[in-house]
């Protein structure tokens, strides 16, 4: 089975990980999508970051009614900070029939040589490349690095820091997040 894994902050999640996620799985490119909230990205240390719970009960009632999308919260019994390819790596040892594709933006892209081990990931995993907007999306040469597949999805300029700052401002962000999750954020505190 082709399994996406989109790993993520998720702070919080927004519609635009959803559809990306739907797109993926409903065209063929994964035949599931499996969302990792992150516990602790090393590349975003330092930023304000909601409860671990909270973004995990908000992912979980974000796929709720999408076909092909799951929560995996394999990231909660690695140590901190979580890095992709020991996440990655423990995935395919737990699940050896599988075929592990990481999704990752056109923004992450252009830093991937930043993240640890990623010549290791490109070697063993394949890497599913989207675009967002103000970061186009990158030529790759299938011989220079044929485990990533760039995908013309659709873009959604969201942004969970946008949200974020919506919230603090008193902003309706009805249009910006699955509507159970605009009534968590709206009767949990600690987020």
């Amino acid at each position: 089975m082709k399994i996406g894994i989109y790993s993520g902050s998720f702070n919080p999640v927004h519609v635009g990980h959803i559809a990306l996620s739907d797109y993926l799985v409903q065209n063929g490119f994964v035949d599931e999508v499996w969302l990792i909230r992150s516990p602790l990205n090393p590349l975003k240390q330092g930023s304000e970051l909601m409860s671990n719970q909270d973004r995990l009960n908000m992912l979980q009632l974000a796929i709720e009614g999408h076909a092909g999308l799951r929560v995996c919260t394999i990231e909660d019994e690695l140590p901190t900070p979580n890095y992709t390819i020991v996440t990655l790596q423990t995935l395919k040892e737990r699940f050896p029939n599988h075929d592990f594709h990481l999704i990752v933006g056109a923004d992450n892209w252009q830093i991937f040589n930043r993240w640890k081990d990623w010549e290791r990931i490109l070697r063993d995993f394949h890497l599913i490349v989207y675009p967002r907007p103000g970061y186009p999306l990158p030529a790759v040469s299938s011989q220079v690095y044929p485990t990533v597949r760039v995908v013309d999805a659709p873009q959604y300029d969201i942004s969970s820091t946008a949200i974020r700052e919506a919230l603090a401002r008193g902003k309706d962000i009805t249009n910006l997040c699955d509507p159970k999750v605009v009534e968590y954020l709206m009767t949990h505190a600690s987020c």
